[in-house]
């Protein structure tokens, strides 16, 4: 059976150069080159675009598609060319004339964002291109040497970082009693959580301030019912799997404010942090997705650790009994 024009086209991976010929053909028998494809909410470009697929986007440009449509998200090709990373792509929508300066989301165009990236050297002396202040370049030098410093953090298990509670405060707010919580050496806790007749967190302040909540073998310290009351009252959660996992869960003040995906496209309601940390790149920066992770969880926490703080600092182990409300995760 042949599959027909539409479900080929939004065969994710269709719009490749390895499938110029198959793409030529179909145009010649009518296939629109500027159609919108409603499951991947974008167009034949923006998805060529995404895989640098240089022949395809001079095709689909020479067969009467725009330069500069918008997809599902606001985003154009060049957008798209960007964040994957995909310079050659890049280079070939520059030179169809597609528009570096046009705002696509939260205000921000893929010149501005590729100035942030190793794609900058195309955008930098184009007509329009603004001029990035010392501060914010400053600023996002910083989050990226931040970033990079959790470059040998390998854990994928649940940890999350607590800022605006103090580690006595997060422990009541959990209902325990810090006096009942004394520090367990690093060489006892797994013996002592195996012991405990209910679930427990291990919780501690790293060198630099904050709080950790960490499980060896759990979900608590990303779970709703945690979230909502260490955050209760004041304060700010961020919680992840930061090896495992794309996602970070964010808590302020007893509500979930978000839940950022490391390589989903962001929004105009993305977090300023978000963005800093780079979400939503698929490839223009050279940051893992765990790295991006933790380096957001300390950006809004102020809380900072290493692995090898992580496993052999004293900890509080901390009985959590989560009300029947709060067990929706």
């Amino acid at each position: 059976m042949t599959m027909g024009d539409d479900e080929w086209a939004e065969d994710i991976g269709a719009w490749r150069d390895s499938n110029l010929a198959q793409i030529r053909e179909r145009l010649a028998d009518g296939l629109d080159p500027g159609q919108c494809l409603p499951w991947l909410r974008s167009t034949p470009l923006h998805q060529a675009a995404q895989e640098g697929a240089v022949q395809v986007i001079e095709l689909l440009l020479a067969s009467g598609a725009a330069v500069d449509p918008v997809d599902g998200d606001g985003a154009t090709p060049l957008w798209e060319a960007v964040r994957h990373g995909q310079d050659d792509a890049v280079r070939a929508l520059l030179a169809a004339g597609a528009d570096p300066w046009r705002p696509c989301i939260a205000g921000r165009s893929p010149g501005v964002q590729a100035l942030f990236t190793e794609l900058a050297e195309l955008f930098v002396h184009l007509p329009g291109a603004p001029r990035i202040s010392p501060r914010l370049s400053e600023l996002q030098d910083t989050v990226d040497e931040m970033m990079f410093s959790y470059e040998t953090y390998n854990e994928d298990l649940c940890v999350a970082f607590v800022g605006g509670v103090t580690e006595d405060e997060v422990i009541r707010r959990l209902g325990a009693v810090p006096e009942l919580c004394p520090p367990v050496d690093a060489a006892e806790l797994w013996k002592a959580e195996q012991f405990s007749p209910v679930e427990v967190l291990r919780i501690a302040s790293p060198p630099g301030g904050g709080v950790v909540l960490f499980q060896s073998d759990g979900i608590l310290p990303v779970h709703d019912g945690v979230g909502r009351m260490v955050t209760a009252g004041g304060g700010i959660l961020a919680g992840a799997f930061p090896s495992a996992s794309p996602s970070v869960d964010i808590w302020r003040d007893g509500f979930a404010v978000a839940r950022p995906s490391v390589h989903e496209q962001l929004s105009d309601s993305s977090l300023f942090e978000v963005w800093m940390c780079r979400f939503g790149d698929r490839g223009a920066h050279p940051s893992t997705a765990a790295e991006r992770a933790l380096a957001l969880m300390t950006l809004l926490t102020a809380t900072y650790i290493t692995e090898e703080w992580l496993w052999s600092a004293p900890m509080r182990l901390v009985p959590v009994q989560l009300r029947p409300e709060g067990q929706g995760r």
